[in-house]
């Protein structure tokens, strides 16, 4: 049977990204991590990431005041302590899904390290609305 243990993940991923919680999403994230954000820009290391999350969430910046939501769409057990799970990001109340400008699909690969799961890599994807 799948271990949906790192779930629990996304659903904490998703209320820090719409409280604009920069400090709350980065402690979801190991030290080592890598990312590669929705616009393709690959970070390396959670203080990097931090950095990143802050300018976003900032007033003024791209993802101030953003509400998504993620809708899961598979989690898939790679090793007992590695789980890969990939959801649809979609702004939260959309009213047209095919020109939602924040449709992505976002894929974190967790790890289980000392009883505890937090992200490894990521990668957000954004989904072509034309």
């Amino acid at each position: 049977m799948m271990n949906n243990a790192a779930l629990p993940l996304l659903v904490r991923y998703e209320d820090a990204f719409n409280a604009n919680d920069a400090d709350s999403m980065n402690a979801l994230f190991w030290e080592d991590s890598t990312f590669v954000n929705f616009g393709g820009g690959l970070v390396i290391g959670r203080g990097e990431l931090l950095v990143k999350q802050r300018l976003v969430f900032a007033p003024g910046g791209p993802l101030h005041e953003v509400s998504v939501a993620y809708q899961h769409e598979v989690t898939i057990e790679l090793t007992p302590t590695v789980a890969q799970m990939v959801a649809r990001q979609r702004t939260r109340d959309s009213v047209d899904p095919t020109r939602d400008p924040m449709h992505g699909v976002i894929i974190l690969t967790a790890e289980l390290r000392d009883g505890e799961w937090r992200i490894r890599t990521g990668q957000n994807t954004p989904v072509s609305t034309g």
